[in-house]
């Protein structure tokens, strides 16, 4: 993946899956591709908001496990992460330019709702299949308030437009649900 000139690369989780909302926020933002994040589950933060938390399993390194995080045991190729029990999130990738950061910095509130992570995600092709490319993506993510809360009832909305956008990018529905 050729990552133009100045841009930095995004994944998105939350409602910044909403290709309208990007737009608004990020105007000269383009969208690329799907993406998973390995090793992290996603979840309504103590805020009311997406958040992604390290998994367990990817905190601490264990013998079991290899980089991304999966079973060094053969697995059956046709099983996705959901059906090992893997934890991910399936997210969007954007390049963005410096002002969309600016804007988005904050639209998210950073650094006091969310902080800043360089996170490597594994690009998706057609059918939410892993392309084998595996890139440095900025990850919005809530250090301080990793427990579970209740989804604030202005975000519903938000986040069901974005799930909509992602899976007509060809995130898988049950991934949505």
């Amino acid at each position: 993946m050729t990552n133009p000139a100045n841009k930095t690369l995004y994944f998105a989780y939350g409602s910044n899956l909403s290709l309208t909302q990007m737009a608004s926020r990020c105007p000269t933002s383009t969208y690329h591709a799907l993406a998973a994040l390995h090793g992290w589950k996603w979840i309504i933060g103590e805020r009311g908001y997406a958040n992604v938390v390290a998994s367990p399993a990817s905190a601490t390194a264990t013998s079991t496990f290899g980089l991304r995080g999966r079973p060094l045991a053969p697995a059956d190729e046709d099983e996705d992460e959901e059906e090992r029990g893997e934890d991910y999130v399936v997210g969007m990738l954007y390049y963005l330019e410096a002002a969309d950061e600016a804007s988005l910095d904050r639209a998210e509130g950073v650094p006091d709702a969310y902080v800043k992570q360089m996170l490597d995600v594994d690009v998706l092709g057609a059918g939410g299949k892993e392309t084998g490319e595996r890139v440095q993506a900025l990850v919005y993510v809530d250090v301080a308030r990793t427990g579970m809360g209740v989804c604030k009832e202005e975000y519903v909305g938000r986040m069901n437009r974005g799930v909509r956008d992602a899976e007509g990018k060809g995130m898988s529905a049950s991934y949505g649900e």
